[in-house]
């Protein structure tokens, strides 16, 4: 039996940047694609399907739609969790509507609250699809990583049970970040994580999601990452699936990247092609690639330099380089010794990338500072006057488009900050919608 495993789509990302957003729409098309092309028998998707839990972006959803109205046509259904992207506390989502259409099945609702009767532990059901001997069951992804409690209070002798009592293919679904798959970069992060061990065994596969780089482990201690050691194809063979132990657990990968980060690391997509024989047992996984664009990622280290001699090394790096129809990512970080970020003439990059036919041109500055940074105090007689002179005093070194960037940022802030909570709110659920709006503000989606 064939199915595929895919993850953080984040349908609906790159809102600033159309082209790119055309790009991570075109990666989903073309994995539906190739699931149609494989005849697999279900696709199953760990997590962030959509970036956000309602997106409003017609375009998009409609190409969505009629791509899982094709795995509708062709009698392959479409099993997913929500992530922490596209969840919604008060269950009002697009996943919602998706699955009202029947063109998917959430499984949230196999998660039961705990209770005084099952000693404060929560209950997780199973979910069968018996014309195709297929046992799934999951727990949803949560903001900053509160689905790690969620999972480790689950009763586990009670699905291991369950699991154990019945026959065919079973999946344990989860949008978390899980300790034995996370890649080296993120090893001695300070990120809620949870050990396979605390997930109920019994399970043939464990389809992750969340961490974006593609991670593959084969249950018994060795694991291959597609993005540093090119693993494209590992054969794996099921555990003990009923008598608690765990098989094989995989990160697909996201299915295009979701910002500068991930675009310079991972530089593309990927999801999961897997084959089960149910007479054998044995599981084969195969990462699939969605490369459908090259990406030159340049970086540049201005500590100690002026912005000229900065300016001068970027245009020697471009010098001959072939940009056409690629992403192009620079990134400068380090402090000045002379001059500001905005005496680097980054437009005449911008022209250079235009000129070469470049399909998209992203830069970093972030880390890029100047000793001539000062803050003017402000000595405006109002609230308003005195934090509108402050801002603006703040960001004066910075180009005008950098400058009205950081102020959107800080004026945004403030304002969600000043915000007070609704008559008919709980309190819960107002701190819950400002710590989401915080996040979405700062870009911080793709860390938490």
């Amino acid at each position: 039996m064939k199915f595929a495993h895919l993850a953080d789509c984040h349908l609906g990302s790159w809102s600033r940047k159309p082209e790119l957003q055309e790009l991570n729409v075109a990666s989903f098309e073309y994995a539906i694609d190739s699931c149609l092309s494989e005849r697999v028998s279900f696709v199953i998707v760990a997590g962030d399907f959509f970036d956000i839990s309602f997106p409003t972006n017609t375009s998009v959803l409609a190409r969505v739609f009629s791509k899982l109205r094709e795995l509708k046509e062709a009698s392959i259904p479409l099993y997913l969790i929500p992530g922490s992207h596209d969840f919604s506390a008060s269950g009002s989502s697009m996943l919602r509507v998706c699955g009202a259409a029947g063109l998917c099945v959430n499984l949230m609702n196999l998660l039961e609250s705990s209770n005084d009767g099952n000693n404060g532990k929560t209950t997780l059901k199973l979910f069968k699809d018996s014309a195709r001997n297929l046992v799934l069951t999951g727990v949803l992804g949560l903001r900053i990583g509160m689905e790690v409690d969620v999972l480790k209070n689950i009763d586990k002798a009670e699905v291991e049970r369950a699991v154990n009592n019945e026959k065919g293919l079973k999946i344990f679904l989860v949008h978390t970040a899980i300790t034995e798959l996370l890649p080296s970069a993120l090893a001695n992060e300070h990120i809620e994580q949870i050990s396979l061990s605390d997930l109920p065994g019994g399970f043939h596969y464990y389809a992750a999601g969340h961490i974006h780089d593609p991670m593959i482990f084969d249950g018994i201690g060795h694991t291959a990452q597609g993005a540093e050691h090119g693993a494209q194809s590992t054969e794996l063979r099921a555990q003990g699936a009923g008598k608690g132990a765990r098989g094989a657990a995989a990160y697909s990968g996201c299915i295009f990247p979701n910002n500068f980060t991930e675009l310079a690391s991972i530089q593309h997509g990927s999801f999961i092609l897997a084959n089960f024989d149910e007479e054998s047992e044995k599981l084969s996984l195969k990462k699939q690639d969605i490369k459908l664009r090259d990406v030159i990622s340049l970086e540049f280290d201005a500590e100690g330099k002026s912005a000229k001699e900065v300016e001068s090394e970027i245009l020697a790096r471009l010098d001959g380089k072939k940009l056409g129809a690629k992403i192009l990512l620079l990134k400068v970080s380090g402090t000045l010794s002379s001059g500001k970020p905005s005496d680097i003439n980054f437009e005449l990059v911008q022209k250079i990338a235009q000129k070469e036919e470049c399909f998209s041109f992203l830069r970093n500055t972030h880390g890029l500072a100047t000793k001539e940074f000062e803050v003017a105090v402000s000595k405006a007689s109002s609230v308003e006057e005195i934090e509108l002179d402050v801002v603006n005093g703040a960001f004066k070194n910075l180009d005008d488009k950098e400058k009205e960037a950081r102020s959107d940022l800080v004026f945004s802030l403030m304002h969600l900050l000043n915000k007070e909570k609704a008559e008919d709110e709980t309190r819960e659920s107002f701190s819950a919608r400002i710590v989401d709006e915080t996040i979405k503000i700062l870009n911080l989606e793709e860390k938490i």
